[in-house]
């Protein structure tokens, strides 16, 4: 199965170390760290969910089944977010790249910023200035 970024409002930025995702639609955004950062740019990429497991460096610690569960949690957990949906039209990449290490995908979701992602600086402006919120 294919997925991808449910839609234009789920923005992300890459900062290394963690890469932020955010649904402009609800206002709510996430950080990921751990394998939770490669996977999402091979999720938006295209990559199949069956391919992902292969990406990473299998130890006894860290075995083929366990990564594979992980992936399936985060997929699961990105999909009740909204922030990804399944895809028909994605193709494929190209190549894969080389295995890396595993670490377990991290996602934390923050909403102390959702009344200012939710306001709309094109149409909520009015006499009393920019931005103009319905309560204000």
């Amino acid at each position: 199965m294919r997925y991808a970024p449910s839609g234009p409002e789920v923005i992300m930025q890459d900062f290394g170390d963690e890469t932020v995702v955010a649904n402009l639609e609800s206002g709510l955004f996430y950080s990921l760290t751990g394998s939770a950062i490669p996977l999402w740019a091979w999720i938006a990429e295209g990559a199949s969910t069956d391919s992902l497991a292969e990406r990473f460096i299998v130890t006894e610690d860290v075995p083929l089944a366990g990564i594979s569960d992980a992936i399936e949690g985060f997929v699961t957990q990105l999909t009740g977010e909204g922030l990804i949906a399944p895809a028909t039209d994605t193709p494929a990449p190209t190549a894969s790249p080389a295995p890396i290490q595993f670490a377990k995908p991290g996602i934390e979701r923050f909403d102390d910023l959702q009344g200012l992602l939710l306001v709309d600086p094109i149409h909520d402006v009015g006499p009393q200035g920019w931005p103009l919120r319905p309560n204000d």
